[in-house]
């Protein structure tokens, strides 16, 4: 059921649906279905919860605000259970009505441990008791989850999250509400956005809410006020990014910071990528090219995976969104799927985008839950990756692809299975050389190509690890930034190599590396002599 319908379902006979909503946005929503039943239905509308102490009328004030009206006439006796009489009241109330009803799911909600087959039995007699009559029940939360008994009776809706063009409106409309309100009080309001600016302030606040934005412009016009009045500028922008990012922390999605190391080798992935960027343009899709799903990235730890997904972002141009599907988990029953729903959701409505699950396996293998959350939250994930249009690319990285499930590592999920092998040596030396310029160190090639010669096994994180303990160990030896030869070879002997201590699972990786695309092209490795290097300090 689309939400412009609903009231047309409504209308249909069909006496009961559920709305999800977010919770900062069912003040919004209340108001607009209460005029819409208005218009649409010629129908009071009514609002009752737990933690109202009756039922309330909604109402539409004169300045078009929405008003809650006590219903006198609700008298619940102390002993009655809030949830069945609501229930018994809707029966037997006389006339043409509407009633939201919030927060009731988690009553009804599949496998919830508050779920009462009293309050279930209820609600489909309900059902069937007012298809005949005018009598209409919405059901208002988040995270709904109805139980099976129920999913073919109520038809279910959620409310997006808005578009670009409807942020930048709504913008554009409560900053003239915030001027006129200034101007009463007699203070200056001044919004100096140019056209281009405007679109900037829109597209950095995807993804909240339309009333997370009203909070945040308010909050905003507060901080700015001054002798001089507001002013409302181009300076704004970092500050909704600031807002949604502290926002979107709490949901479990992390706003990513472009990548400021680059990642060395890996020229297969790396070209793949390239073809691939102009797909996101507005061209592309104005000719409606296929836009890329996403791509697998499994390797053994400390192959740099993670510094890849973050240069992902920039080689795609597109903002970088991290989910933390660990911190999504939550104690109650359907809250777990429901977070990364509303996540996946945000990523959508942020699109184009590209969203990094980082470990994938450790949260969707399962292998301790018998709950079936892992299972459930997978469903989620290949849904979105399925029918998403909007340009949201998955990058999932993965230590163990084994412990995958089978469903996501199955040819076209994603676009491509990378395998992320240990460096070649070509690669090491990139590496190397990425790492030691970090610390100001300039080696000459032939001398990178030595080390990188005899570093066979390492990881980029181990080489990255040699760099830095080089570099301090020059630095305690009072030649800061002097780092020699033979000070890689003395750190290179500390260091055991993960691919050495864990053979056997790096082989097995290794193996199932036939399955998937390789990241790096095949070199032949070479040995060269260790010299005395001549060196450059870069600073």
């Amino acid at each position: 059921m689309n939400l412009n319908n609903i009231f047309a379902t409504l209308d249909s006979q069909i006496p009961i649906v559920a709305l999800e909503v977010l919770s900062p946005e069912e003040a919004t929503i209340i108001q607009w279905l209460t005029t819409q039943a208005q218009e649409k239905l010629e129908s009071p509308v009514f609002f009752w919860n737990l933690g109202v102490s009756g039922l309330e009328q909604c109402l539409i004030a004169d300045d078009g605000g929405l008003v809650f009206k006590p219903v006198p006439e609700y008298k619940r006796p102390a002993h009655a259970d809030p949830l069945l009489y609501i229930f018994e009241y809707i029966n037997s109330f006389d006339g043409v009505s509407v009633f939201i009803l919030d927060d009731v799911h988690p009553f009804v909600g599949k496998n919830s441990p508050q779920l009462s087959w009293e309050i279930l039995t209820r609600i489909k007699n309900l059902y069937h008791r007012l298809k005949p009559t005018e009598k209409r029940i919405i059901f208002l939360g988040q995270n709904i989850e109805l139980h099976e008994s129920l999913v073919r009776l109520i038809p279910f809706a959620e409310v997006p999250l808005p578009t670009v063009e409807q942020v930048q409106e709504h913008l554009y409309s409560y900053l003239n509400y915030l001027s006129e309100s200034a101007t009463e009080q007699d203070v200056p309001f001044r919004v100096l956005l140019t056209t281009e600016e405007r679109e900037s302030l829109s597209r950095a606040a995807l993804g909240l809410t339309l009333e997370e934005i009203s909070d945040f412009l308010r909050l905003t016009v507060k901080e700015r006020l001054s002798s001089n009045g507001i002013t409302i500028d181009r300076t704004v922008t970092p500050l909704v990014v600031k807002y949604k990012t502290r926002l979107l922390a709490q949901m479990g999605i992390e706003l990513g910071k472009p990548a400021t190391i680059p990642f060395g080798g890996l020229d297969l992935l790396r070209d793949w990528l390239i073809r691939r960027r102009r797909l996101f343009t507005q061209q592309a899709r104005s000719l409606n090219l296929p836009q890329p799903k996403g791509v697998l990235l499994a390797g053994p730890p400390g192959t740099g995976k993670t510094l890849i997904a973050k240069n992902i972002a920039s080689i795609l141009n597109l903002p970088l969104l991290q989910l933390d599907i660990a911190s999504m988990l939550g104690s109650l029953v359907g809250e777990s799927e429901g977070n990364v729903r509303r996540a996946l959701k945000t990523a959508e409505a942020i699109a184009p985008c590209v969203l990094w699950m980082d470990e994938i396996e450790k949260a969707l293998s399962g292998s301790s839950d018998t709950s079936g959350v892992s299972q459930r939250i997978l469903g989620n994930i290949l849904s979105f990756m399925s029918e998403c249009t909007a340009g949201v690319f998955v990058v999932a990285t993965c230590n163990d692809p084994s412990a995958l499930p089978s469903e996501l590592k199955r040819k076209g999920r994603f676009d491509e299975n990378f395998f992320v092998d240990l460096p070649t040596e070509p690669e090491r030396v990139q590496i190397l050389k990425i790492h030691l310029e970090r610390f100001g160190i300039a080696l000459q090639q032939e001398y990178l190509e030595a080390i990188a010669a005899n570093t066979n096994k390492f990881s980029g994180a181990e080489l990255e690890t040699l760099a830095a303990e080089a570099a301090l160990l020059a630095f305690d030896e009072d030649r800061p930034q002097q780092v020699t030869l033979g000070d890689l070879m003395q750190c290179c002997e500390n260091i055991t190599p993960l691919a050495v201590n864990d053979a056997a699972a790096i082989e097995r990786m290794q193996a199932w590396s036939k399955t998937a695309r390789a990241a790096s092209s095949t070199v032949q490795t070479t040995t060269k002599s260790l010299r005395t290097p001549r060196l450059r300090n870069i600073n």
